[in-house]
């Protein structure tokens, strides 16, 4: 038995988003030879069982996650750094709709799942998975109001220079159209913006406080 008490909400669409990698990789992970997915786990995937295209709706969304991931917490530090953050064009059916903390509560799912222990998250999507979803949409856990969109599983990337929008996708489940935006460092303002691992996370607070839920104390 899933989880939730309501299954998520399916959705169809079309989105803009942005993910950023390093300079010396693909834009999205795929097997291309791999015997065994090598893709480091993530919250909704775990390294060895496949793959998951992790995205953001905002571009500063993107950049906080890896100010998040590698703790990124100084202006010097963050100029070491030296990342692509491409745009891809996502045109999908069967996502899940986690997009609010509140989405996940009347699913009757934990809300603080978003943004806690990957463990939890990555139980989830196993339960996504088999139930035929091909992504989720959930509240970022590294920036407060940004939006992230998960694909599960491998995709393979069509490299452009503009008109996402337009390419004639032969194969729309497995092919996203992305283009380079910028080769360079971290927004400096994201080393303090960002909601690192051992923080609160005020949007998941300002969400029960607005429910009269209890705030639980240290973190998420």
């Amino acid at each position: 038995m899933p989880s939730w008490r309501v299954e998520p909400e399916r959705i169809s669409g079309e989105w803009y988003c942005y993910r950023q990698v390093s300079p010396d990789w693909a834009p999205l992970f795929h097997a291309a030879g791999e015997p065994v997915p090598t893709q480091s786990s993530g919250r909704w995937h775990r390294q060895g069982e496949g793959y998951a295209q992790y995205l953001a709706l905002e571009p500063l969304g993107a950049w906080a996650e890896l100010v998040r991931y590698d703790g990124i917490r100084g202006h010097v530090r963050a100029a070491q750094y030296r990342r692509k953050l491409w745009l891809c064009f996502i045109r999908e059916d069967d996502i899940a709709d986690l997009s609010t903390f509140e989405r996940y509560h009347d699913c009757g799912l934990d809300p603080s799942l978003p943004v806690g222990a990957h463990e939890q998250s990555q139980h989830l999507a196993d339960e996504l998975r088999k139930t035929g979803f091909r992504g989720v949409m959930s509240p970022s856990a590294a920036l407060v109001g940004a939006t992230n969109l998960t694909l599960l599983g491998a995709r393979f990337e069509k490299i452009m220079l503009g008109g996402l929008e337009r390419w004639k996708n032969p194969q729309p489940q497995l092919r996203v159209p992305c283009s380079l935006v910028v080769e360079g460092n971290p927004p400096e303002q994201l080393t303090t913006e960002t909601t690192f691992e051992d923080m609160p996370h005020d949007g998941y607070r300002d969400f029960l406080a607005t429910r009269g839920l209890p705030v639980p104390v240290g973190v998420p």
